[in-house]
């Protein structure tokens, strides 16, 4: 680790002010739930928009066959319909595909974890599973849950990153 060499120094203060904006960016999200809500819910819709163009323009690409020419079609026919829905009633349906995504990640984690076989996997997996359930059952939970996870994440990330510049290297 002595040999290890250090970032230049101006892309420490690049990492260091880049850290303070994303701590600060944390702690707007914490100040201001309903923002960062609607922020996310921008970029769902913005992020649907471009998935069903994709599935659309794989419905002309060469080498695809039928079924899988009609899955494309279908596909980019829902994600264009789920983000018409987004964009037409952002708070009602943004949240709810919001917190049903997050409802669904946190499952499918759960059930990734369990199948690992261990203790330790077995327990987080069934707590993901029942914390999946129970943010798609109660809508309002998950959307406070997904700012809030936001919030730490950007703290974290920040932190990360301010520790980073100071030190030289990744932590």
């Amino acid at each position: 680790m002595a040999d290890e060499q250090k970032s230049s120094m101006w892309l420490r203060i690049l990492e260091i002010i880049a850290g303070i904006i994303i701590v600060i960016l944390g702690g707007y999200v914490i100040a201001y739930p309903g923002v960062a809500i609607g922020t996310l819910i921008l970029f769902l819709a913005i992020a649907l928009i471009i998935i069903g163009i994709d599935y659309f323009i794989r419905v002309f690409a060469k080498g695809i066959t039928g079924w899988r020419r009609l899955l494309n079609l279908i596909l980019s026919a829902l994600a264009i319909i789920i983000a018409a829905s987004v964009i037409a009633n952002p708070f009602i349906y943004g949240s709810l595909t919001l917190v049903y995504l997050l409802g669904l990640a946190l499952l499918f984690a759960g059930i990734a974890s369990a199948a690992r076989g261990t203790a330790g996997g077995i327990i987080v997996g069934i707590l993901g599973i029942i914390i999946g359930f129970a943010v798609i059952i109660f809508p309002g939970l998950g959307l406070a849950t997904l700012v809030f996870l936001l919030a730490v994440f950007l703290v974290i990330f920040g932190l990360e990153s301010i520790v980073s510049g100071i030190l030289g290297r990744w932590v």
